[in-house]
Formats: C-alpha cells, structure tokens, sequence
C-alpha cells in the first residue's frame, strides 16, 4: 500500500499555505522513494513502464494526481496540479506520452453525464496541460510533433467551445511559446500554432492577438507576412493595423459577436504585454526596429474612441477606468493632451458620482483619487490636467457640489495645491512650448533617442494650439489664484503672435512677448487660431467684468 496517502488530503484545503505545505511534503517524500530505486534511462511511455521503472509511491502518485485534477472538492484542482507539475520536473522517466494518455482517460467528458460533470472534466484536462507545460517535461527529447499537436489543439478546441476558459487555455499556449525553438521541428510548430490556434492569421480576440505578439516577438525570422496576410507592417500594433486592433481589444465583433458573450472585470493580459513594450526601456531597440504605432494613436482609438466612445457600455468604461489608472506612473504635463481627452473627461462628471455603489462608480472614485495624488506632488501635471477638467464652457463648482461631482471634486483638490508661483511657472512652460514645439516625439511612451523619429508639421500645430488652448484657460479661470499681470501677460503674448510675423533677430525686439522667435516659423492657420482665441479671451473678460458681483 501507498505510504503517502495523507498528504494528499490537504492538497484539496482551501488554504493555500496548507496546499503548499502538503505538496512540498508529498513531494519530497516521493522523490526519496524514487532515489532508492536503481539508476536508470529508461523513459516510462506506458502505464506497465511506469509501475516497472518508478517506485510504487511514484507510480500510484502520478495516476492520483491526473485523476484528482477532475475534482470539484474545494482546491483540489490547485492543489494537484502544483504537486504534479513538481512532481513531473522532479522524476526524469516520465514521458509526455504518458502523461497525455493518463490524462485523457482520467478527464474524458461524455455525453452521459451531467452537466457540472462535464465541466469537472474540461477544468481537469486544463490543469492537467498546464501542469504539464510549467513542468518544462515537453522539452525533453522523445517529444514529438504529435504529441505537440495534441496538445495544441485541445486547448484551443476547448478554448472556443467555452467562452469562460478561452483566456486560461491561451495563457497556456503561450506559455508554450519559448520551448518551441528548443525543437528541431520549430518551424512545424510554428505553422501549426498559427493554423490551429491563431485560426489561419484570423485573429479576433485579446487571447489570439496575446498569443500572435509573443510568436512574432520570440521568432521575428519566422515568414510572418504570409502566416498573418490580414496583418501588416512589421509590427501587431503598426498603424495600418489601428481598425483591426481597435476591435480586438475592446472586445466587440460585428460577424462573431458570440465570442465575447462573456464580461470579466480584470483588464486582459495583452494589455501587460502592450505596456511593457511602450514603457519598458530595454525594449528600446525592439521598439525602433520593429515601427510600432505611437501609443497616443493607439491610446486615442482604443480608449478615447471606443472604450469611452459615447453609447459605450459601463463594461467598457470600467476597462477604460483601469486603463486610465494603468497609465499614471507614466504620466507628464507632455502625455496629458493625449489622456485627458474629450471623452474620458466627460466620463469623469456626466456618468459617475462620488456617492455612487456601482462598480464602476467605484472604480471611476479610485482611479480619480490616484489621478489627484499624482497632480497634487506635480504642478504642471495638475494645471494641464485642470484645464482639461474645466473645458470652456465648465467652472469649478462650490464645495458642496463638488461633493457628488467626480470631476469637480478633483479641481477642487487640484486647485486647493496650486498658488500664483506654480502658475506663473505653468505658462511660461506654454509660452516655451508654443516657441519651439517639440521636433521629435518617441514611438514609445519613455524618452529614448533610440525611438525618436520628426514630428509632422501638423502636430507642432497641435502641440501650439494646444498650448494657446491652456494659456487661455488658465487666465480666464476667476477661482484660480491668478493675477492681473498674468492675464496680461497671456494677452499680449497671444495677441503679438497673432498680428506679427517674427524674421530676423528678434533678442532686441521691443514686444518682450516676441524676443524668443518661434521655430519653426508660425504658419497663417496658427496666427489665425492666436487670434480666434484672443477675441474669445477678450470678449470673455468683458462679460466678467460687466457681471454685478
């Protein structure tokens, strides 16, 4: 009889710590037994081999396991799983086919049972393949490509079947990813993943995109035009691809709908890969080579114009939230145009209230909160992120009303930080950047000369108006602690470069507003915009001005 037979009782607790003090007990008692047995290189590929090579705790421990992946008591799954994953590292006569055929007998869902059984039996055979890949036992030699394509494509058969296990089934395929080039069949494999698994290059959901990004990243000498036709340029996220990418990761379908029948309220994981490649440093040269989109483009169709899309759901305005959160350790005074954006700004006061139990009220509250702190310990970052706050047909509401209104809420708290020195100092940066706009931008969201690539003359028009924009606000907010000769200041400043075209040296010009020539040169549309803007400036300090107190 079996001598370990108690330490699997615990392997199903609901506590974790007593799971794993129960599998690291089993384990180390198995692996004793297994040393007493006489050295061999034999590998067990069959059941007969298996109770002939291994020790007899071994051999029952590996079949208990398999079979107690298809329980549905407590944290059996879990439990067994980790204990078989350590188990398969730890004795070196197991082999893949045995494995697979122990577990297809042990997890084989029929037509005659039940329901729950059925589900019992796909949650199984999961964990079960899991368990295999994090063992690391497929790249031991004797694997072959059949035993790799069963694998795959069970996962991703039991992956479309069911909405609910498509994301655990594609995590383990691409767990697969970095073991294929350990084959001296890789290029078969890779051909085989994107047929069965990435359904011929049709991608249409966050697992399949996940999936194609690690393949492309971990083999870029794979023929990856022809595998993904429907995709182009040498990167997933590559402007071309902006419209596909836009549906696939905001998880809507017009020809499958049914496939995203489901809502989960975690963000999806390509969104760890999609961050890491914008933000991570030593994917720096990755970045430069491989000609990704800018991520404001991607940032602006995927979550300005969908998640936050007017008529999106709550669903996807929570994903947007989380989203919005995920972004602020990267956030700077030259990143918030592109966040702080008509549609999520308006998400912020029309949809949520601060007293609000919803989810994604809650969300919302949490996400402006961490907004507010990362505004409250910047100045610049909190003065760009007010301006937006507060449009120009917006005021910051009293304190009592701020008390229900999210967005009110935060100027208030942002404003509350601010005194005449920060601001002073937050338009003479707009005056800087109006005079010499940025010329180059990274791909990436970290500065890196590695990514910078020239800017359009369109966008140093955007990044000027965008300045014109801010400066105005700013002088036209009454309960902002602003001074006269700020306000003239900005007048002036916006009312030279409207009138005058600046040549030559300027350093000895008599308007101070102009000593610093722009460069380049300001185009007819932006003086036209200078002075569109001043007369809205004037005329709206006019009525101030004529109001009664």
């Amino acid at each position: 009889m079996p001598t370990t037979l108690e330490f699997y009782w615990d392997l199903a607790s609901l506590d974790e710590g007593k799971r794993i003090e129960a599998a690291a007990q089993l384990i180390s008692a198995l692996c004793k037994f297994q040393a007493e047995m006489p050295a061999t290189t034999s590998v067990a590929t069959t059941e007969e081999e298996l109770n002939r090579i291994c020790a007899g705790d071994v051999a029952y421990g590996i079949k208990r396991l398999i079979k107690g992946l298809a329980s549905p008591r407590d944290g059996a799954r879990q439990g067994y799983s980790i204990a078989l994953s350590e188990l398969l590292a730890r004795v070196p006569c197991i082999s893949v086919k045995l494995v697979l055929d122990l577990l297809w007998r042990s997890t084989e869902a029929t037509k005659q049972m039940k329901g729950q059984e059925q589900r019992d039996m796909r949650f199984g055979r999961i964990f079960g393949l899991m368990a295999l890949v994090q063992s690391g036992i497929i790249t031991r030699a004797g694997t072959t490509a059949v035993e790799m394509r069963k694998i795959v494509m069970e996962l991703a058969a039991i992956g479309a079947k069911k909405s609910y296990l498509r994301e655990i089934s594609y995590v383990t395929l691409t767990s697969l990813v970095p073991m294929l080039g350990k084959f001296a069949f890789r290029d078969e494999l890779i051909t085989m993943f994107v047929a069965v698994a990435l359904d011929k290059g049709a991608i249409e959901t966050p697992d399949e995109l996940l999936l194609a990004m690690r393949l492309r990243r971990a083999y870029p000498g794979y023929d990856w035009y022809s595998a993904l036709p429907q995709w182009q340029g040498r990167h997933m996220l590559g402007a071309k691809n902006v419209g596909r990418l836009g549906s696939v990761l905001c998880e809507q379908s017009v020809d499958h709908p049914g496939l995203f029948s489901t809502w989960h309220p975690q963000l999806h994981r390509v969104w760890d890969e999609i961050f890491d490649l914008y933000f991570n440093r030593a994917r720096a040269d990755e970045v430069a080579n491989a000609m990704p989109m800018e991520f404001e483009l991607l940032w602006e169709r995927v979550v300005e114009n969908g998640l936050f899309a007017p008529g999106a759901s709550q669903f996807r305005r929570y994903w947007g939230f989380l989203l919005l959160e995920r972004l602020l350790p990267h956030l700077s005074e030259d990143t918030v145009p592109s966040m702080m954006t008509p549609n999520i700004v308006r998400a912020m006061s029309d949809n949520i209230s601060v007293k609000g139990k919803s989810a994604l009220a809650k969300v919302g509250m949490r996400t402006a909160e961490r907004l507010s702190e990362v505004c409250e310990s910047n100045t610049k970052v909190g003065l760009a992120v007010l301006t937006h706050l507060l449009n120009q047909k917006n005021t910051i509401q009293p304190v009592d009303a701020a008390k229900t209104n999210l967005r009110s809420m935060m100027a208030n708290r942002i404003v509350a930080k601010l005194d005449s020195e920060a601001i002073v100092g937050y338009v003479t940066y707009l005056q800087q950047l109006f005079a010499a706009p940025r010329r180059v931008r990274s791909k990436s969201g970290v500065a890196d000369a590695q990514t910078a690539v020239n800017v359009s003359d369109k966008s140093i028009e955007k990044q000027r108006a965008w300045a014109v924009d801010q400066m105005i606000r700013v002088a036209r907010f009454g309960q902002l602690p602003i001074t006269d000769e700020l306000t003239g200041s900005v007048l002036r400043f916006v009312a030279a470069h409207a009138a005058f075209t600046v040549t030559g040296d300027t350093k000895k010009c008599s308007v101070v507003e102009l000593r610093d020539a722009p460069v380049p040169e300001l185009s007819a549309a932006t003086r036209d915009y200078c002075a569109l803007a001043l007369v809205n400036l004037v005329g709206e300090l006019n009525r101030h001005v004529s109001e009664p107190n």
